[in-house]
């Protein structure tokens, strides 16, 4: 399959349970293959061509199986993430999950 081929990298997944007492508790790890691209993403700012100060993400993690939620802790090539988003998305053959780390 194509995207087995794209999926090079290994990343550790920590996924976000909820909070509880003021503190977040996380599942089991987990590790999957992905394919990380850094670099950084800006928010849109609604207002056509004004400047966009904020960073809406740090990476790009491409990868397959049940999708990870929000808040969940991603350590690859030995940094580390917080989800912000994770979407299933069609391409390169079949589905896949893009997940947006700050």
């Amino acid at each position: 399959m194509l995207i087995d081929f794209l999926l090079r990298q290994q990343c550790e997944i920590q996924p976000w349970l909820g909070a509880q007492d003021g503190t977040d508790r996380y599942g089991p790890s987990e590790r999957r293959a992905c394919r990380l691209q850094r670099g950084r993403t800006l928010a849109d700012s609604g207002m056509g061509s004004a400047p966009v100060d904020e960073v809406r993400a740090k990476a790009l993690m491409f990868c397959r199986g049940e999708p990870i939620p929000e808040r969940s802790r991603v350590t690859c090539g030995g940094e580390k993430y917080t989800v912000l988003s994770c979407y299933r998305a069609q391409g390169f053959g079949e589905e896949h999950l893009e997940v947006m780390l700050q």
